[in-house]
């Protein structure tokens, strides 16, 4: 797409409107650069139009509440340049009348008068319009919508005012009535006044956080009106009515600059990987010698040396210009990936040192109160004999290797993209570990037959299957992970197990111990004292009661395997909510982004899961999901063998 240069002196309205409207015609997007910074952008064919013409005086920030939609107009004040702009505004509304039957404009303006003498930072609007009596509704939901927006615990204040001339202070109105181009009214045209709380008033310093806040809400009371305008009454319509949701009015291609941002968080993200960073490099020989100390001298654990410079990434992931993205949706997602990055870098520069756990706490926080009550609750249940002991019943290294292979061989068919491996390594501690595209297996590795296929489902139907789902994405960050994302995983994962009949009453022990393990060293208890405590007081083995305090005592302390009791028990809340599981397969995602993500979706950002896992099919599988919108995690463990 052909942008005008902005240093042009004079500009072709003319040849501009005719090129709009001939790529709109088609339904193309419209890019099109104007004089002093002006652009239009149009995503695709759309009812309305948002604008906002650039004052001769500062007004920073108000541009950008417009910059959020799929159909916006930042246009010069010069009186100049006013006919030729009324004129595309015109033109325009012609051609998308026609394809919709009604076209609205809604212009935005910053009115510091508006609610002087309140708290700084309480939000302003004035909805202006000369069509009060003919758009009632639209008045009332635009009204309502403004009304939900809340600053700093401000609420807002929105009133509504009739006039003849639709326009900011000293500013032509833009008039969509014009005999010499249209024979009659193609659109409507609405004003909002907004007060720029995101402004110093005196030195007009720009307050950025303030600003990513109120675009946010602006856009989304604005797709609510647009919607209302459109003919849906029902704001908060579901995507199966036979409306739109309002959400999908928003914008369905990333733009330029968000698919930069997108590449290069991802970038920093797999420059290194947290996990296996943080994972002992000697597990097999620390547990030997400590069972020859006979439990009574702390493992010495190593790990592997970083092969890059913390700061450096730091730098790079610094560098990052996610403030010039202008969708507030993704901006938002970025922003938190960023900080979770930075969160896991300064962790890494303290690994194997006390610092780490004051990290790992910022990262994965630590285990509730109901948390670890859930978790004794789990543990008093006498467990069963641990079927994994008895040798006779373990399946040797090389049948899992090739029952894993066979089952990423399944998903390939069924998705090309889908191109896992196996490997296997004598440096975990666990029985299995996936990395990006990596199922690790341990060389260690003691299961039961009966285990094998519902640990693949664990593995490969949901942290594989979840990794090429994002990779299926316009979004990068779907498989690199959002942040945060591990809980909602393992939540998915254990409850794969569940389904598929294979979740033991020592595979929920062992979660439970996890978490009162993370708490003992949360609370001062030393190694040894978190070893003896799940040894003696809640009788798993030795060998398992060490590699669960290796777990949370490694690299300095690391609470991330609470997620796993947690995961499961959020994810049993949102499926007695009502909720569906086929959403949380998108890719790499947490809980907290699931409006995000649903709003992607209905905005064709975000695509649905490119495969869903094997037992998705399968007829007590679907029976056995929805008994457990009435179980409860304690449930569990007594439908579990």
């Amino acid at each position: 797409m052909i942008e005008l240069n902005d240093k042009q002196s004079t500009l072709d309205y003319v040849a501009l409107t005719s090129v709009a409207l001939e790529r709109l015609a088609k339904n193309k997007p419209v890019r099109r650069s104007l004089p002093n910074d002006g652009r239009l952008r149009i995503d695709r064919q759309l009812p309305f139009l948002v604008v906002y013409r650039v004052p001769k005086s500062f007004d920073g920030g108000t541009g950008d509440l417009v910059t959020s939609e799929a159909a916006y107009l930042i246009a010069p004040s010069d009186e100049e340049h006013h006919g030729s702009i009324e004129a595309l505004c015109q033109r325009l509304a012609g051609l998308l009348n026609e394809h919709f039957g009604t076209y609205l404009i809604v212009e935005i303006w910053s009115e510091s008068k508006l609610r002087e003498g309140q708290a700084r930072l309480q939000p302003a609007f004035e909805i202006v319009t000369s069509e009060r009596d003919s758009l009632p509704g639209t008045i009332e939901a635009f009204s309502a919508a403004l009304s939900e927006i809340t600053i700093a615990g401000h609420q807002s204040h929105v009133t509504v005012r009739e006039t003849s001339s639709v326009a900011p202070v000293d500013f032509p109105a833009i008039e969509l009535q014009s005999q010499s181009v249209i024979k009659s009214t193609v659109g409507v045209v609405l004003g909002l006044a907004v007060r720029p709380i995101y402004q110093d008033a005196k030195s007009k310093v720009l307050f950025p956080l303030v600003l990513r806040s109120l675009r946010a809400q602006v856009a989304r009371a604005l797709r609510k009106t647009i919607s209302h305008f459109n003919g849906n009454h029902v704001l908060d319509n579901q995507t199966n009515s036979a409306f739109p949701h309002f959400e999908s009015y928003g914008p369905r291609a990333m733009a330029k600059t968000a698919r930069m941002v997108d590449q290069q968080l991802s970038e920093v993200s797999e420059a290194f990987d947290f996990i296996l960073q943080v994972t002992p490099t000697n597990t097999e020989d620390a547990w030997r010698a400590f069972r020859e100390s006979e439990f009574k001298v702390e493992p010495v654990l190593q790990y592997r040396s970083l092969p890059y410079d913390p700061s450096l990434l730091k730098r790079n992931l610094f560098r990052i210009e996610i403030e010039a993205v202008e969708d507030p949706t993704l901006s938002w997602l970025f922003l938190r990936k960023q900080s979770e990055l930075d969160q896991q870098l300064s962790a890494l520069r303290q690994l194997d040192t006390s610092d780490f756990l004051y990290s790992s706490l910022q990262l994965y926080g630590k285990p509730t109160v109901a948390l670890v009550d859930l978790a004794e609750s789990i543990l008093m249940v006498q467990s069963e004999p641990c079927l994994s002991s008895q040798r006779g019943d373990c399946a040797s290294l090389e049948d899992v290797l090739r029952q894993a292979r066979e089952e990423i061989d399944y998903y390939h068919h069924r998705l090309s993209e889908f191109n896992g491996s196996v490997e296997v390594s004598e440096e975990i501690a666990s029985g299995f570990l996936v990395s990006q595209d990596r199922l690790i297996v341990s060389s260690a590795l003691q299961v039961s037959k009966r285990r094998v296929m519902p640990l693949l489902h664990h593995e490969i139907g949901t942290h594989l299957l979840t990794y090429f789902n994002g990779r299926c994405q316009p979004l990068r960050q779907l498989y690199a992970g959002l942040d945060g994302y591990e809980g909602l995983q393992e939540g998915l994962a254990v409850m794969a197990e569940y389904l598929t009949g294979g979740l033991t009453r020592n595979r929920l022990r062992t979660l439970a111990a996890r978490v009162i393990a993370a708490d003992s060293m949360i609370r001062g208890a030393t190694f040894i004292d978190t070893f003896q405590r799940l040894h003696e007081q809640h009788h798993f083995s030795a060998r398992r009661s060490f590699v669960t305090t290796l777990r949370v005592f490694r690299g300095g302390g690391l609470t991330k395997d609470i997620i796993y009791l947690r995961g499961l028990y959020e994810l049993l809340e949102y499926l007695a909510a009502g909720h569906e599981l086929e959403p949380l397969y998108v890719g790499k995602i947490a809980m907290h982004h699931l409006p995000a993500i649903q709003e992607l979706r209905r905005r064709g950002i975000v695509h649905a899961p490119g495969v869903l896992p094997r037992f998705w099919k399968d007829t007590k599988v679907k029976e056995r999901l929805e008994s457990c919108r009435q179980l409860s995690v304690n449930d569990l463990l007594e439908h579990s063998t």
